[in-house]
């Protein structure tokens, strides 16, 4: 097998831009150049990576599965660079914008890694559900559900978020569990504000149709608390839900999915202190796979 790592950073710029343009405008080439080491790459693996539209390039399954890999020998490479390098030091304030849940229950737990292997970085939390202005210098990096818009900014997907109803066992003992699509026995508790979009809005309304929405708030840990509290069923972030004992899931599978991204600004992905912190959450992200998938229970 003839492969070269270069070849490999041409399909994961297409992976994160979606275009041959996008991508020859992000390693300042041509988008021909950008075409032929993507058909050389095709070539060496021996199977189609791109699935070529008119505007836009989608992955096939294969190309899915190599850019994986290929972001975590990124991410690697990164990593050695900053341990060896003494001009690539990650030292000072890094200001991370993050969701309440995800603050509390996916990042706080792993920050002694971060600080263990850069002493020097000093890592700012800002929690909230309002959208930063990356552009403005509200924060260096956002890890949201929504990316942030600006042709000025990096955007890169770092995993998937599941989200499922959860029960406390005395609500269950005392009102049963809801069958699928019909809530008209039941209380539930949901986000203020539309977590989900098109499709997956109207999804929620059906599974929980008939319900008595008792409780809407835009704070996991309010619905999670209410939840426990035994006022009603609560749509949860599996990350969250899964690892509260006094919770249970209703229902086996998830009921919804979305996309968890990572932004920062362009002028910083040079920056050694952003891309430790880059790098670091999208190790977390990977290693916390199966628990934001909603796939695997996580430990208690």
């Amino acid at each position: 097998m003839d492969m070269r790592w270069d070849d490999l950073r041409y399909l994961l710029s297409v992976a994160r831009q979606g275009s041959l343009a996008g991508a020859a405008r992000e390693l300042r080439v041509d988008a021909t150049t950008v075409g032929r080491r993507l058909a050389a790459l095709e070539k060496a693996l021996g199977t189609r990576l791109v699935l070529r539209g008119s505007r836009t390039l989608g992955l096939t399954e294969d190309a899915e599965a190599v850019v994986a890999r290929a972001r975590e020998m990124e991410d690697s490479l990164r990593l050695l660079h900053d341990s060896v390098s003494d001009e690539a030091k990650a030292e000072g304030t890094v200001r991370l914008a993050a969701t309440e849940y995800l603050a509390q229950a996916l990042l706080a737990a792993h920050l002694g890694e971060l600080h263990a292997r850069h002493p020097g970085l000093n890592l700012e939390l800002v929690v909230g559900t309002d959208v930063v202005d990356l552009q403005r210098g509200d924060a260096d990096l956002a890890l949201r559900l929504i990316p942030p818009r600006g042709d000025a900014l990096v955007v890169r997907k770092v995993g998937e978020i599941a989200f499922a109803m959860y029960a406390s066992r005395g609500y269950l003992r005392r009102r049963g569990a809801p069958r699928p699509g019909d809530f008209r026995e039941h209380t539930v508790l949901v986000y203020r504000m539309a977590l989900t979009s098109g499709e997956e809005s109207e999804e929620l309304k059906r599974v929980t149709a008939g319900g008595r929405r008792l409780l809407q708030s835009n704070s996991t840990a309010v619905l999670r608390e209410a939840a426990a509290a035994g006022l009603g069923v609560a749509l949860l972030p599996c990350l969250s839900g899964e690892r509260d004992a006094r919770l249970t899931r209703v229902g086996a599978g998830v009921l919804a999915k979305r996309p968890l991204w990572l932004t920062f600004h362009k002028d910083l992905q040079r920056s050694p202190r952003v891309r430790a912190v880059s790098d670091w959450v999208a190790e977390v992200c990977r290693r916390e796979k199966a628990g934001l998938a909603g796939t695997q229970a996580a430990s208690r």
